[in-house]
């Protein structure tokens, strides 16, 4: 057996995982390539940092973040609304002067964000594991979206081989530097030094532990703040309102392929693309009635 290999093997109360290659889903290829059997050859260490990049992208990616990010457009509409409601309550309760592990209690309480707070929750999950590589917070310049890179690309000993761990899109997976989408060379933020595993301080350490708040609190919310509970009404004029201010996404993928395998030299090999089989199912039927519901709204993978 694959020691690296998560697939179902991963569950919880919430989730069961499964790869993306075993689901057999036309709309899914359409969004995400085709089935091209391209492999990668990576060293020992740098997969090895996949697979554990892998398990923060699953935990960060649709752990914390139950119903998605707040502003893709999709991830509102599947959510009816929730993900968005999810967010506006992490951000109103966040103040910049308040101590760390308050800012990642508020994200960890509501489930709820957007590349920020993805990337905070990436961060901190990157200093728990011991890594022998730096790691790199990011934004692209054509685009201001954030994520987190391990390994410098810039150096000739990671260069296309560095690590992209971009837990903000609509379907998430470990992936090289040269599979990006975006092309355009990123800038950098803030660097993270390659070092052992940090120990968390109990405050902090208990942030991280705590699970986000349950869909009925998140109901109760909208019904205070839209009048109605969580569907298609409030999810529109959620979709109105920030495409009116020009703060909407729909991207769904940040490789090329999502299908791309990645081998090291002693055979052991992944794709590093499992997400929950509910959501995946859930997310393309979302994509489908938003095509039929709100024609004008055309979905594509910026």
């Amino acid at each position: 057996m694959n020691p690296y290999h998560v697939g179902s093997s991963r569950s919880d109360v919430v989730n069961e995982y499964v790869s993306i290659s075993r689901v057999n889903d036309s709309r899914l290829d359409k969004l995400v390539g085709k089935r091209n059997g391209q492999t990668i050859e990576v060293s020992k260490s740098t997969f090895e940092m996949m697979y554990k990049a892998h398990n923060i992208l699953l935990k960060t990616g649709y752990e914390t973040f139950p119903d998605g990010p707040g502003n893709q457009k999709t991830n509102i509409w599947m959510s009816g609304g929730r993900s968005w409601i999810r967010m506006f309550k992490s951000r109103s309760n966040y103040d910049e002067m308040a101590p760390k592990d308050k800012l990642i209690q508020s994200i960890k309480q509501s489930g709820g964000g957007c590349c920020g707070e993805h990337i905070s929750m990436v961060d901190f999950e990157l200093k728990r594991i011991d890594r022998s590589m730096p790691a790199f917070e990011v934004h692209d310049s054509n685009t201001d979206h954030g994520y987190m890179i391990i390994g410098d690309w810039r150096d000739r000993n990671f260069g296309d081989k560095a690590i992209v761990v971009d837990a903000w899109q609509g379907i998430k997976k470990i992936h090289t530097y040269g599979e990006r989408v975006n092309t355009s060379p990123p800038e950098v933020v803030r660097t993270v030094p390659a070092g052992p595993e940090y120990s968390l301080p109990p405050r902090m350490a208990a942030a991280l532990s705590i699970k986000p708040e349950p869909n009925a609190n998140m109901d109760e919310r909208m019904q205070h703040k839209f009048g109605v509970k969580s569907g298609p009404e409030v999810a529109e004029k959620i979709l109105k309102s920030l495409e009116t201010a020009n703060s909407l996404w729909d991207s769904v993928l940040s490789t090329k392929n999502a299908y791309t395998v990645y081998r090291d030299p002693g055979g052991n090999e992944s794709a590093f693309n499992d997400i929950p089989a509910s959501y995946i199912n859930n997310y393309l039927n979302a994509r489908n009635e938003l095509l039929s519901k709100m024609p004008d709204n055309q979905s594509e993978n910026n």
